[in-house]
């Protein structure tokens, strides 16, 4: 008896020291749980992409759309990876995303050229970007127009020196060459530079990439989108567009909040239920701290390895929340029968368990899957639900069996 009491108590005092744990992990006394949201609560875009080649080491593909974005002046970007077992996608998150700017930074290889007379003298291979030189000015007479200061390659300069040997001087003026280097990225001309005629048959070391817009708002992002590229080089493969979505910051607090009204509205409800039910108040306040120690435990797991929280992965803990109560109501009913018939407790706590780890394992069966396989909202929610029902199972559930059975 004395060595049952002692089992009863390190359950509980492990539920507690948990409990612990998570409180400085979350750290609320700072004002907001230390936990990562995903962009449905903080807002901006998702978009989920799929490479055209599905052979192509999407390792290389993550890197470069990570640095180009980084480079484009987006830092708070997370982008990984995803699967549905027979296709590979790439997820990239990020706030103040528009269409064209996911178009020309995402979805684009980037595979930027610089061309005389149809001949490639340049990709971004070559050129290595100055960016303590870059230049962006208004003009007198309307617009912006930046400069992009880049160094190129040996065989780059060698390439440029052959190519305007050939060429000759304008007949009107004479001072520039008769044919332009023309810049592309994807095959899609951007812009048409003249070639001074004094660098003709020249190895050039250095040039420069321009190009403006009407507003400063658009020479900035087509300035930030070139220097992206010319810096991070092509991405391996094409990448189409499956999926995109949009949430205001200001809609996402809203549904954090709504979120976290309708728990505590609903956590009162049932206390209520409980309290109908049982006519006990120790039976409905033990129910109703390991509910909450089990939602805090949940999230604290999920700040440790730094998985984010959007509104399906809060989902996810509800569920968790509801079929504890469920398993809850279950012990305590077996307890209670079991005293009033004199049976053993020992065998009415082998009962509960064993509808306990039936629904552990079958959740568990249903979740991992997704868990490995899901994309976007459908991963979160799972993997949410394995942390509540892995906590419930080998925590929660063990620490108020023990301390129900104290009180009973």
């Amino acid at each position: 008896m004395n060595l049952e009491k002692i089992t009863r108590k390190w359950r509980v005092m492990f539920a507690l020291a948990l409990m612990v744990w998570s409180i400085f992990q979350l750290k609320p006394w700072e004002g907001s749980l230390n936990v990562e949201w995903g962009f449905d609560i903080e807002g901006g875009s998702r978009v989920v992409l799929k490479p055209s080649n599905q052979s192509v080491n999407l390792d290389d593909v993550l890197s470069v759309l990570q640095n180009r974005l980084n480079i484009y002046g987006l830092r708070d970007v997370k982008v990984r990876s995803a699967s549905d077992l027979t296709t590979s996608f790439v997820v990239v998150e990020a706030a103040g995303l528009s269409r064209d700017e996911i178009e020309t930074l995402l979805s684009n290889e980037g595979h930027f050229e610089g061309r005389i007379t149809n001949i490639t003298i340049f990709t971004s291979e070559d050129v290595t970007v100055n960016t303590a030189q870059i230049l962006f000015q208004k003009y007198p007479s309307g617009g912006y127009q930046y400069s992009i200061p880049i160094i190129l390659s040996p065989s780059a300069s060698s390439k440029f020196a052959k190519v305007t040997e050939g060429l000759f001087p304008t007949i009107s003026g004479g001072q520039y060459l008769n044919a332009e280097l023309e810049l592309y990225i994807d095959d899609v001309l951007q812009n048409s530079l003249q070639i001074s005629s004094d660098l003709r048959g020249r190895d050039v070391p250095s040039a420069s990439v321009s190009g403006g817009a009407e507003t400063k708002e658009e020479a900035e992002n087509s300035l930030n989108a070139m220097k992206a590229v010319l810096m991070t080089g092509s991405i391996p493969t094409k990448m189409e567009i499956v999926s995109l979505q949009s949430v205001s910051p200001l809609l996402g607090a809203e549904f954090l909040k709504s979120t976290a009204i309708a728990g505590l509205v609903a956590l009162l409800l049932v206390s209520v239920v409980l309290f109908i039910r049982y006519r006990n108040f120790d039976i409905v306040t033990l129910i109703t701290l390991t509910s909450i120690c089990e939602v805090f435990i949940t999230l604290a797991l999920a700040s440790f390895v730094n998985w984010q929280l959007d509104l399906s992965a809060i989902a996810g803990i509800i569920i968790t929340l509801g079929t504890g109560v469920d398993q809850q109501i279950i012990i305590t009913d077996e307890l209670i029968a079991g005293k009033k018939k004199g049976t053993s407790s020992k065998n009415k706590i082998k009962e509960a368990m064993f509808v306990i780890m039936a629904t552990f394992g079958t959740m568990s069966a249903v979740m991992l899957p997704l868990m490995f396989i899901g994309v976007g909202a459908v991963r979160g929610f799972a993997v949410t639900t394995l942390f509540g029902i892995v906590v419930g199972y080998f925590v929660t559930r063990p620490s108020y069996m023990a301390a129900l059975e104290e009180t009973l």
